[in-house]
C-alpha cells in the first residue's frame, strides 16, 4: 500500500469510528445491548432451575419498555362453551420451547401455543377428551387452578386435578402415558407445576385443607413410574404413637420446587400442618410443614429442613417457592437459598445443610401460649439480620371492631384479630433475582385476619369445591382491617430493602424505614398474588385488579403500567399468574395470564351491595378471566407515534 493509500484509508477508518462512537451515545447501553437471539426459550417454571426467574436479554429496556403494547392475546375458554367457571383462576406460569408456548388452565386443560403469534396449535381437554371426571367432582382448595406444565424429552407433563400425571406429545398433544398418585374423592388433588431434572419430573400433591399427608414424587419422564415418594409428615413431632394425627397432618406441598443439580438436592416449601387452627391432637413442632426441605433428587430421601412455623396453628404455610442465588460479603460468596413465609419472616439459608448463613442469623423468640389445649411451641424463629417487607404489626388503624393480639397467639375462644392474617405475609406466588442487581424481587400482603376455635372444633367449612377442615371459622373478609399490598426488592448481600412498590416515606438517609406511610401521590394496592420476572434491566408483576406493570429494575421506578380488565381484550380478568420472557422470530414478548383468584375476589372485591374491601380500585380484584395476552415492543412499520 502506498503513502497516499493508506493516508486515505487512515482517514476514512478514523471517520468510520467517530461515527460509530456517535451512533453509541445516542443508542445508549441498553440499545446496544439489544441485540437479542432469534429464539430465546423460558423452559421451566422459574425458566432456570435455580428459580430465579431472570432472563438475560435486553431488547425491552428502560429506555423503551414505555411502548409496549399487546402483541396478542389467547382465550382458554375454560369451560369449552364460552362462559366463565366462577371458581376457577389463572395461575400458570407459561414454559417456551421452540417458539412453541405451553399454557394451562383451571380445569387441567393444556394448549400448545405459537409463541410469536398466541396461534393455537392443539390442545387437551381431559374432561372432554380423555378420561377425567367432571370438573364439579374435583375436591380442590381456594379455587380451580393449575400452575403449569414441564417439558422434557419431546413430552409435555401436567398434573390434573384428578390426581393423574399426564405426559402428550410434544409436537400433537396426544397422550403418551399417564401416572396415577391418588384417587378422586380423598382431599388430594394436584395443582403444582412439575419440574424435571435428570430424566425426574418432580411433583406433589396438595390437598392440607382435608387433613390429608402431603406427599412429593419423583416420576420417570420416561414412562411415569414412580422412582421415589416422600410424605411430609413426621409421625413423631405429632404426638405419634398417642396420636395419629401425621397421617392427615396436611404439609402439603403445592408450589414449584427448584434445584440445585450439583449437589444433588430439590428444595420446596411445604403448607401447614392440619387441620389448620387447631393443634390440640398434634403435640410437637409437626415437621415438616411450614418449612423449607430439601430432598436428595435421585433418592427422595430427607437431607434437611428448616421450620418456619413450629406448630403452625395459623394457616402460616411455608407457600413462596424458595430461591436459589449466591451472597458474597467481604469477598466470600455464599451458596444460598432464600424463601418468604407467610409469617412475613425471609429468611435466607446455607442451601447445603439449611443452617441460616451467619450473615443472616435467626432468633428463637418466646411467643403467647394460652389457651393450653392448642400446644402452642415455646418460641418461634425470627430472621433477625434481615429486612422484612411484611408488616409485621399493625401499620393501618384496626377499626374492625375485634381486639388485636400480637403474631403468633393462639386462637381461642375470644375472637381477635391479628397481622399478619392466615394469608400472609408471603403467598405462593414466586419471587426473581436478577443476578446484575443482586435483587431479589417479591411481593407481600398486610392482611389482618380474625381467628377463633375452641377445644374439639370439628366444624367444617362448606364450599363448592370440598368442605374444608380447618378447626375453626376464621375469617378473611374482614371489614375495617384496611388491607393492602406492596412488591419490593431486597439486596441479597445487604438484607436490606432498597424500594417498594407503592413506594412510602423514607427513613434517615432515604432508607426505607418500615412503617409503610405512603409517600406523597402514592395509592394503595392490593394485597399481592403475582409472581415476578426480570429480564435485563426491566421487572414484570401485576396487581389482583389486573394493572400489569413494567419496572425499572434497580430503581423500581414504573416504566408502563397496563390495566387489562379495562383493555378491551375479552375475558381479561384480575392478576394472579407468574409473568415470562421470551423471544420468537427475533423479537422478545413479555406474557402474562389474567384470569384473577377466587380467594382476593372473595375477600377484596365487591359485596352483595357493589361495595369492595378497601378503596375503589379494589373493585376488580381476583375478578375471573381466561385471558392470556402477550406483550412487545411496536414493530418497525407498527403505528407507534411514541419514541
Amino acid at each position: 500500500m502506498n503513502s497516499r493509500s493508506f493516508a486515505w484509508y487512515s482517514i476514512r477508518l478514523g471517520v468510520l469510528t467517530l461515527l460509530l462512537a456517535g451512533l453509541a451515545v445516542w443508542m445508549g447501553p441498553s440499545r446496544l445491548l439489544a441485540a437479542s437471539p432469534e429464539n430465546l426459550d423460558w423452559p421451566s417454571h422459574g425458566n432456570d432451575l435455580q428459580g430465579t426467574r431472570f432472563q438475560d436479554v435486553d431488547q425491552i429496556s428502560p429506555r423503551n419498555a414505555h411502548r409496549l403494547r399487546p402483541a396478542w392475546s389467547f382465550n382458554t375458554d375454560t369451560n369449552g362453551n364460552g362462559s366463565l367457571d366462577p371458581l376457577a383462576e389463572l395461575q400458570v406460569s407459561p414454559i417456551v420451547v421452540d417458539g412453541r408456548m405451553f399454557v394451562t388452565d383451571g380445569h387441567s386443560n393444556v394448549f400448545a401455543l405459537n409463541a410469536a403469534t398466541g396461534k393455537k396449535i392443539w390442545e387437551y381437554r381431559p374432561t372432554k377428551t380423555d378420561d377425567m371426571a367432571p370438573i364439579e367432582q374435583m375436591i380442590v382448595c381456594c379455587g380451580r387452578n393449575n400452575k403449569g406444565v414441564a417439558v422434557a424429552d419431546g413430552k409435555v407433563i401436567v398434573g390434573r386435578l384428578d390426581n393423574v400425571v399426564v405426559a402428550l406429545d410434544a409436537d400433537k398433544g396426544k397422550v403418551i402415558w399417564k401416572t396415577r398418585l391418588a384417587q378422586i374423592g380423598t382431599g388430594f388433588a394436584i395443582n403444582n407445576a412439575p419440574v424435571v431434572s435428570n430424566g425426574t419430573a418432580v411433583i406433589s400433591l396438595s390437598g392440607g385443607e382435608f387433613e390429608v399427608r402431603g406427599q412429593v414424587f419423583g416420576l420417570r419422564v420416561s414412562d411415569g413410574r414412580v422412582r421415589w415418594n416422600f410424605q411430609t409428615t413426621d409421625p413423631q413431632s405429632y404426638g405419634f404413637p398417642k396420636s395419629d394425627q401425621f397421617k392427615r397432618g396436611g404439609a402439603a406441598v403445592w408450589n414449584p420446587v427448584v434445584i440445585d443439580e450439583e449437589l444433588g438436592q430439590v428444595y420446596m416449601s411445604t403448607g401447614n400442618a392440619a387441620p389448620d387452627i387447631l393443634g390440640e391432637d398434634r403435640p410437637g413442632d409437626n415437621l415438616f410443614a411450614t418449612s423449607v426441605l430439601s430432598l436428595n433428587l435421585k433418592t427422595g430421601k430427607h437431607v434437611w429442613h428448616f421450620q418456619a412455623v413450629h406448630h403452625d396453628i395459623w394457616d402460616y404455610d411455608s407457600a413462596q417457592p424458595p430461591v436459589l442465588f449466591p451472597v458474597t460479603r467481604d469477598g466470600k460468596t455464599f451458596k444460598a437459598v432464600g424463601h418468604c413465609s407467610k409469617n412475613g419472616q425471609y429468611y435466607i439459608l446455607d442451601r447445603r445443610t439449611g443452617a441460616p448463613l451467619p450473615l443472616y442469623p435467626v432468633v428463637e423468640v418466646p411467643v403467647p401460649q394460652d389457651p393450653a389445649f392448642q400446644n402452642a411451641a415455646a418460641t418461634q424463629p425470627f430472621s433477625v439480620a434481615v429486612q422484612p417487607l411484611t408488616p409485621l404489626t399493625f401499620v393501618r388503624p384496626n377499626d374492625t371492631g375485634f381486639p388485636p393480639r400480637v403474631q403468633y397467639t393462639p386462637p381461642g375462644e375470644t375472637e381477635f384479630v391479628m397481622v399478619p392474617g392466615d394469608d400472609g405475609g408471603c403467598e405462593w406466588g414466586p419471587a426473581a433475582f436478577s443476578p446484575r442487581t443482586k435483587f431479589l424481587y417479591y411481593g407481600t400482603r398486610y392482611e389482618p385476619n380474625r381467628f377463633k376455635t375452641q377445644s374439639g372444633n370439628k366444624t367444617t367449612i362448606p364450599t363448592a369445591t370440598g368442605d374444608l377442615h380447618l378447626g375453626s371459622r376464621f375469617v378473611n373478609r374482614v371489614e375495617g382491617s384496611h388491607p393492602f399490598g406492596a412488591f419490593g426488592a431486597m439486596n441479597v448481600n445487604t438484607g436490606k430493602i432498597v424500594w417498594t412498590f407503592p413506594r412510602f416515606k423514607s427513613g434517615p438517609g432515604g432508607s426505607f424505614d418500615g412503617q409503610f406511610r405512603l409517600a406523597d401521590g402514592q395509592q394503595e394496592i392490593l394485597p399481592t398474588k403475582s409472581g415476578l420476572a426480570v429480564a435485563g434491566d426491566v421487572l414484570f408483576f401485576a396487581e389482583g385488579n389486573g394493572k400489569f406493570h413494567a419496572a425499572n429494575a434497580r430503581t423500581g421506578e414504573i416504566l408502563f403500567s397496563f390495566d387489562a380488565v379495562a383493555s378491551g381484550i375479552r375475558n381479561a380478568g384480575g392478576a394472579a399468574a407468574s409473568p415470562v420472557v421470551y423471544v420468537a422470530n427475533g423479537r422478545e414478548f413479555v406474557v402474562y395470564a389474567f384470569g384473577g383468584n377466587v380467594p382476593d375476589r372473595n375477600n377484596f372485591g365487591p359485596d352483595a351491595n357493589g361495595v369492595p374491601n378497601g378503596p375503589p380500585s379494589f373493585v376488580n380484584s381476583g375478578k375471573a378471566g381466561d385471558a392470556i395476552i402477550a406483550f412487545a415492543l411496536p414493530k418497525a412499520g407498527d403505528d407507534d407515534d411514541d419514541d
